[in-house]
């Protein structure tokens, strides 16, 4: 039984490795080619940004040269022309497939449902991994979305995994051309991520070093999780402390990314509402 649970922590801690990994050369390249990107976009009148990040730019028009996207991107698509060969098809199925289960929001959610339901079992180092990688992914994918909007503006929810909601959520708002209100989606499905991410980092710090926190009654994980969303809010009176060294250090990483988006979340309803 242990064996097994083990397994499967070593494949959830295996898979948010690679996905941690994969934010720094794509956040990279688009550091480097977002300005480019966003003039052509400008020039063009088109949000289709996949199609200008697989196959890149040279525009003689607004003078950029835009480099593809890294292969080695777990988001990257390739828009081929469809063929009859099956080894092609079966590719861009594979390539599905893995973009699927890298959406952040969904490795999330089945990684940190893998490290609740599992962390009584696990190994402490591989559960002590996991924990770490899914708090440095929240905390990263935060980071990342102010990246992707100094760099492309109002086209980052067209960018962004994160932008995905809008096409649950927020198909209306889009016909519409309230970028405003398609951004408060996109923003406070940045603010869920990240306040989940946190929460499974505090349950499994909890499991692993009790002594790092005080005033925990053992309630479980929508504990940890209230925790963090007064966390993030900066409210603080949850009557939960930090008191390890380095339950501080994530609270405060978490306080100082949440305020950050909190400000830039009243920013966009402030927007909305000059709209109306």
């Amino acid at each position: 039984m242990y064996l097994v649970v083990d397994g499967v922590i070593a494949i959830v801690d295996f898979a948010l490795l690679l996905k941690t990994v994969a934010f720094f050369p794509d956040n990279l390249w688009l550091w480097r080619n977002g300005p480019g990107i966003l003039a052509h976009l400008r020039h063009e009148q088109s949000s289709d940004v996949d199609r200008v990040e697989a196959h890149g730019v040279t525009c003689d028009f607004c003078k950029v040269q835009i480099s593809p996207r890294p292969r080695t991107s777990l988001r990257y698509s390739r828009r081929d022309m469809p063929t009859r060969d099956s080894s092609g098809i079966l590719r861009r199925r594979l390539r599905s497939l893995v973009t699927l289960i890298f959406w952040t929001p969904l490795l999330i959610a089945s990684s940190g449902s893998a490290l609740i339901l599992l962390s009584g079992a696990a190994a402490p180092s591989l559960l002590a991994l996991g924990t770490a990688e899914i708090g440095l992914l929240g905390f990263l994918t935060l980071l990342a979305s102010l990246v992707i909007r100094y760099s492309l503006g109002t086209y980052d929810i067209y960018y962004s995994d994160m932008g995905r909601y809008l096409g649950f959520f927020s198909r209306r708002a889009l016909a519409h051309g309230s970028a405003a209100q398609a951004h408060s989606v996109y923003l406070a499905a940045l603010l869920l991520l990240s306040v989940s991410c946190y929460a499974v980092t505090y349950h499994g710090m909890y499991a692993l070093r009790p002594g790092l926190f005080a005033g925990y009654s053992g309630a479980g994980f929508p504990t940890w999780l209230y925790f963090s969303a007064l966390t993030a809010s900066t409210t603080g009176d949850s009557g939960i402390y930090a008191v390890g060294t380095l339950s501080r250090l994530v609270v405060t990483a978490q306080t100082s990314t949440g305020l950050v988006v909190l400000c830039w979340a009243i920013g966009v309803l402030a927007s909305v509402r000059r709209a109306r």
